[in-house]
């Protein structure tokens, strides 16, 4: 089982509640349709051993990241959703810390 941090209170509180008053995330906790999609793809992550493992989920669009975010990697949240959790990976991609949500840059 993949083991999951978070890197800050806000999106820990937006993950598991769906609400924030952070104002990093306050407009995504009022999007109906963004609030059920983060549980899934919490699901799917810890339903893994390794991130290695994420590559069979197309939906997530596992990737390793570049330039800013050199060193991170991410996954949608959401079918053909265009924002995505950004994470680092530690031990082998057996634990990650989520860092932030933000929409993907050829989405917007």
């Amino acid at each position: 089982m993949l083991i999951i941090e978070y890197e800050d209170e806000a999106i820990e509180t937006l993950i598991k509640t769906g609400k924030s008053n952070d104002k990093r995330y306050k407009k995504l906790s009022s999007n109906a349709s963004f609030k059920r999609d983060p549980a899934k793809v919490i699901l799917i992550l810890r339903s893994v051993s390794n991130t290695k493992d994420l590559g069979r989920y197309g939906q997530l669009h596992y990737e390793a990241l570049k330039y800013d975010f050199a060193g991170k990697h991410s996954v949608r949240i959401g079918y053909n959703s265009k924002y995505r959790l950004i994470f680092e990976e530690f031990e082998n991609g057996i634990r990650i810390n989520l860092i932030e949500i933000n929409e993907h840059y050829g989405d917007k």
